[in-house]
């Protein structure tokens, strides 16, 4: 009898246990607390505070005013900042990640590999509405977002305001247009635009711009990147077209053979000193072309396309932030990412981060007014840099790309053929990952 108790004791011992296990991942899985949770209502109540510690490869400068704001808004959570130099950044912080530990919020890394491991925690369901689709899609894996994006690097067509002027010329929407303008400018002795081809990715980047307008950024060719990540999707097979139009650049006398061995500070120097009407870049050049010009009058248009009038700036997010999947505090880290994620937070970001655009839905930055024609792309979200959603082949078959382009220029290659040795190069990689 007694044995039979105990028996039976022990049974119901297990089950209490079995359940509470069963109760703790509906809790993780299901909407119920979330770790951290208990710690943040004690601090809330008692005036203690809760540790989140965000890291990145940039100094502690370009979060100050973010970093002010939390402590002002959240003063329960102490959020400390750690300076990683970028040339260590991604050693140091994998190490960290790999033992279990690291930041709660991380800068960068949130890649196909940092994903499977379960380095980073799922955000799609808190955050994915809340911001453009175009910064979310590099840290999208298999369905779900890992990371939010903030402020873009971007890159359009810088122009000579006066020049434009003076020869009663409006802005261009499109490439005929374009053309028409950079005929006006040819015919009266003036470069229609000086572009620094010696750099096979200052080629790959204008090659990359009309791309994005006419294919990439559309209806049809919105999933083009994340097929060509994964081997499903070739170029040959879609641009050649597209290349052809770029091509046609040197045909028109818009680029010359002389470019292909001009260097970028070169093109930059052809740009401030009225030699040529336009140059592609972006704000990283702003400060020398005052430098050069003090008393130019600048002003960018999105890159162009045959028949989109908003046009596309190629770009993309400078850092996205993740959740460590490990962090012991996930509930202050949603409040931090909560506040980051407001037009506020968003506001504090860009007063350390000038001259970028935000990917939250709803906000906008009030740009200097170098930039003015490009707003209306701004507003729609308009900036892609496809090589972000590249995966391994983000940096090498870029750079392939624009050498391809190169022998386009220089030897007179076929685009299907310079677009085949590209694909071909992604191939390799994909193989090589395997």
């Amino acid at each position: 009898m007694r044995k039979g108790f105990l028996l039976l004791i022990s049974l119901m011992f297990i089950l209490t246990f079995a359940l509470a296990g069963c109760g703790s991942k509906q809790d993780e899985s299901a909407g119920g607390k979330t770790a951290g949770t208990e710690e943040v209502q004690s601090a809330k109540s008692n005036g203690e505070k809760v540790k989140v510690r965000l890291s990145y490869w940039n100094n502690e400068d370009s979060v100050k005013t973010l970093l002010q704001l939390a402590k002002e808004k959240l003063p329960h959570i102490d959020l400390e900042y750690q300076f990683v130099d970028i040339k260590q950044y991604d050693e140091v912080i994998k190490t960290q990640l790999a033992a279990g530990e690291g930041p709660d919020i991380i800068g960068g890394l949130i890649n196909d590999n940092t994903v499977k491991l379960g380095y980073f925690e799922d955000l799609t369901e808190r955050y994915a509405d809340k911001y453009q689709e175009t910064g979310t899609a590099t840290y999208t894996i298999e369905g779900k977002l890992y990371g939010l994006p903030q402020g873009s690097w971007f890159n359009g067509m810088f122009y000579n305001v006066d020049l434009f002027k003076q020869y009663s010329l409006e802005v261009p929407t499109n490439l005929d247009k374009y053309y028409q303008v950079s005929e006006v400018f040819l015919k009266n002795g003036i470069k229609p635009q000086a572009i620094g081809l010696k750099n096979p990715l200052v080629a790959a980047q204008s090659f990359i711009a009309l791309a994005v307008n006419d294919y990439m950024g559309t209806p049809e060719g919105k999933d083009f990147n994340e097929k060509f990540k994964n081997g499903e999707a070739k170029m040959a097979d879609v641009l050649v077209p597209v290349l052809e139009k770029w091509k046609s650049n040197m045909d028109k006398g818009i680029f010359t053979e002389d470019m292909l061995g001009l260097e970028e500070e070169q093109a930059i120097d052809e740009f401030t000193s009225g030699k040529a009407a336009m140059f592609q870049s972006g704000p990283w050049y702003m400060e020398t072309f005052k430098q050069k010009a003090p008393d130019m009058n600048i002003d960018m248009f999105p890159n162009l396309g045959t028949s989109d009038p908003i046009g596309w700036m190629v770009g993309g997010p400078g850092v996205s932030f993740g959740v460590n999947a490990k962090s012991k505090n996930k509930e202050a880290v949603y409040e931090i990412l909560d506040l980051l994620s407001s037009p506020e937070g968003q506001q504090a970001y860009w007063e350390d981060n000038k001259g970028v655009s935000s990917y939250v839905k709803g906000v906008q930055f009030e740009m200097p007014k170098e930039y003015d024609s490009a707003q209306e792309a701004f507003k729609a979200g308009h900036i892609m840099f496809p090589p972000d959603s590249w995966g391994i082949g983000r940096d090498v078959t870029f750079a392939e790309l624009g050498k391809q382009l190169q022998e386009v220029l220089i030897s007179g290659k076929e685009p299907k053929a310079a677009l085949e040795a590209t694909d071909k190069k992604q191939a390799e990689l994909l193989a090589k990952s395997k």
